[in-house]
């Protein structure tokens, strides 16, 4: 059931869902490259705001559904996303595509599997390999989602939920990005990233009346 079997088929007309899950803010600075993002065809925006994260991509993945949509974009309040980015994404055609940004533990917000068992499951791919501005793939790949374009169809092969925070909850657990983009890699749909769209990650802080600084969560 690989990337193949996209190909057949009678194809709805394309309509980009972009689905945004937030906390009530953004910086200027993610407001004014919304403002000019270039979508590659027809599209409409959703959002919804203080639903667990993933509940939230659950909650936004069955409205894209409802309205026919042939794609979704997720695109997360805290990611910055060139003003091509969407279109580049877009243009290969793939049913997984996302974009690079850093993770907030400060390495590339890349990961490739190593083990199914110990504290170093993932590793970070290493940002050269990422730095000439490749499409590339990996079978034990995964990413963040907060720059992910998404094929619909993707939907209908995997059994809900789609998206489930595991982490903490359960020995082995992981982020409902990872859960994602491991159950995709059991169907054998391919995951791809492409390193030409490169993504700021907003780690805004607040400043406490003692001075300390205090993250914000995005």
């Amino acid at each position: 059931m690989g990337i193949g079997s996209w190909e057949g088929g009678e194809k709805p007309k394309e309509l980009i869902v972009i689905a945004i899950p937030h906390t009530g803010w953004v910086t200027t600075d993610w407001a004014i490259h919304w403002k000019i993002l270039q979508p590659p065809c027809a599209f409409t925006v959703i959002s919804n705001r203080g639903l667990p994260i993933d509940r939230a991509r659950e909650d936004l993945v069955h409205q894209a559904e409802t309205m026919g949509a042939s794609h979704i974009f997720f695109l997360d309040s805290d990611v910055i996303v060139p003003p091509d980015g969407l279109m580049r994404l877009f243009s290969h055609r793939l049913p997984i595509v996302a974009g690079v940004y850093g993770s907030k533990q400060e390495c590339v917000g890349v990961w490739v599997e190593q083990s199914k068992s110990g504290e170093a499951r993932y590793a970070a791919l290493d940002p050269k390999t990422l730095e000439a501005g490749n499409l590339i793939t990996h079978p034990g790949i995964v990413a963040g989602a907060g720059c992910l374009l998404v094929d619909m169809t993707v939907f209908k092969r995997l059994k809900e939920p789609w998206f489930m925070w595991t982490q903490g909850r359960e020995k082995g657990g992981c982020s409902e990005d990872f859960y994602f983009f491991e159950k995709c890699r059991e169907m054998g749909i391919p995951i791809h990233i492409d390193g030409n769209v490169k993504c700021r990650h907003i780690d805004a802080c607040a400043i406490a009346w003692d001075g300390k600084r205090e993250k914000l969560r995005t």
